[in-house]
């Protein structure tokens, strides 16, 4: 049962390490670059910017994917 914890947490906290990355680096860019006290509207932008990376990383993979198993 340890062990499978182990995988578990050794699965997860690389992935929301990541997540964390994608939604904190665009809402502190979009922080430095507006101003002010860092706030919900810096949040949001940062996760629209981690949304929309996401979207354009899953087309491209869909596309190789796709171009890979039609043999072209």
């Amino acid at each position: 049962m340890k062990r499978r914890i182990w995988l578990i947490a050794r699965g997860v906290i690389p992935l929301l390490a990541v997540l964390a990355a994608l939604i904190g680096v665009p809402a502190l860019l979009a922080w430095l670059i507006g101003g002010g006290p860092f706030g919900w509207p810096h949040l949001l932008i940062g996760m629209g910017v981690a949304a929309g990376l996401l979207m354009i990383g899953g087309l491209l993979l869909g596309w190789a994917l796709g171009k890979r198993l039609k043999g072209d």
